[in-house]
């Protein structure tokens, strides 16, 4: 009797979570969007974009809707898993718009936020070492410190734990690799629930530019939160192998993988992909939050950082946006937002970190942001957004994905906090 009654209570808050979620979806949807940036205007189109992108999310399946028209991906897409890369990119963002809202009185967004941890277990998918699968960790941590409770955290340490008794010394070359099973004679695949991919032994470490938005700031968080600087260490460690490898020192940009080294636009230029180089830009914004202000090696954070974003700065188009290749706007003249957003954050974070002159940077910080809720539709879709990859591409309009909405949140999350 009494778990029926329990059970019954379960299902009424669950039906007033659901009605609720409805309401304020209708209610932001009927929001119009301003590009003149102040803390009203921000919180607005934060809210009006998170809800649609939530009004996308099956709470039977704990996965985004949208396979057939290609919003997300199929869901055999090794992306797709939900603990993966994508989903933890936006999850990222979601979890500074959870804070906001908190801060207002409204626990709706950290409620479906635990709701999904909880009901994933608070695990990760299934590739130790590879960072796109442990990148929800910051996840885990940012609940952690709203509900701080051992079992949230407790798969990370074991995780992390695993990596430090036996670190990949793998090399950093970026390549497929393919290998004969020495008992069956077959090829080994890389597989797990349904998902096939090309091995790529490097994965297993730092080697891609985006890895250093997946990795590094879940490592050193986790150490700023137990106190452990076994994580902090080896995340400065491996940190500075990607970037004295990828680090470009006469663009102050950053490659994407040893592949690109080589490669050269039509106008002659490197190519320098958008959203890699806002994967490092953000990353490393994010990394700065939490780096302890006497670490020995903070200063020269600070300054690649502070060079990637003065270049970064110059090569801003007319409307706000960045397009796919950097230095070669032409040769892929879209228009594109998941690159934009993460430049974008990071900009806003330098500025309230106090490590980018606020007169200099704030301007494009605000013309990217004009620019990101130009592509919003009346729905909160964000569009314009290229799609899964790893160099530039083509987009229209009506691509979404949601780590670009992730990285929406991120930037609305810092504009916020710079206007009274």
């Amino acid at each position: 009797m009494e778990s029926k009654m329990y059970l019954s209570k379960a299902i009424v808050l669950s039906s007033l979570v659901i009605v609720s979620c409805i309401k304020l979806s209708f209610a932001s949807s009927q929001v119009v969007l301003s590009a003149q940036a102040n803390k009203k205007s921000v919180y607005q189109a934060m809210q009006k974009v998170a809800d649609w992108q939530m009004a996308q999310f099956d709470s039977k399946t704990y996965l985004f809707k949208g396979y057939d028209d290609g919003a997300h991906m199929a869901p055999t897409d090794e992306s797709s898993h939900p603990q993966g890369w994508v989903y933890a990119a936006f999850y990222v963002g979601m979890a500074r718009m959870a804070k906001l809202s908190s801060e207002q009185g409204n626990e709706q967004y950290y409620e479906q936020l635990l709701d999904i941890a909880k009901n994933g277990n608070y695990l990760f998918a299934p590739r130790i070492y590879n960072a796109d699968d442990y990148a929800i960790g910051q996840l885990y941590l940012d609940l952690y410190e709203k509900y701080p409770k051992d079992e949230i955290l407790a798969p990370l340490k074991v995780i992390f734990s695993i990596i430090l008794q036996s670190p990949s010394t793998t090399s950093l070359t970026y390549e497929d690799v393919t290998q004969k099973s020495p008992i069956t004679n077959k090829l080994f695949v890389d597989e797990f629930g349904h998902r096939k991919f090309n091995l790529r032994p490097c994965k297993n470490r730092w080697c891609w530019a985006d890895a250093l938005f997946m990795g590094p700031p879940v490592w050193i968080h986790l150490s700023k939160v137990t106190g452990d600087k076994r994580y902090l260490d080896f995340a400065n460690k491996e940190l500075w192998e990607t970037v004295n490898l990828l680090w470009d020192n006469e663009d102050h940009l950053f490659f994407r993988d040893t592949r690109f080294f080589d490669k050269r636009e039509p106008n002659g230029e490197k190519v320098i992909w958008a959203r890699g180089v806002g994967w490092v830009a953000a990353g490393l914004a994010r990394i700065l939050e939490h780096l302890p202000k006497t670490h020995q090696n903070r200063h020269q954070y600070e300054d690649i950082f502070k060079k990637m974003m003065a270049r970064l700065a110059k090569a801003q188009q007319a409307d706000g946006l960045w397009r796919p290749s950097v230095l070669d706007p032409q040769t892929k003249p879209f228009k594109e937002t998941s690159g934009t957003g993460l430049m974008a954050f990071a900009f806003a974070s330098g500025i309230n970190q106090g490590i980018l002159d606020k007169k200099t940077f704030l301007p494009v910080a605000e013309k990217a942001w004009a620019a990101l809720i130009s592509a919003v539709q009346p729905s909160g879709k964000l569009g314009w957004v290229q799609q899964i990859g790893e160099a530039p591409d083509n987009v229209s309009a009506e691509d979404t994905q949601v780590y670009a909405t992730g990285a929406f949140l991120l930037t609305g999350s810092e504009l916020y906090k710079l206007y009274n």
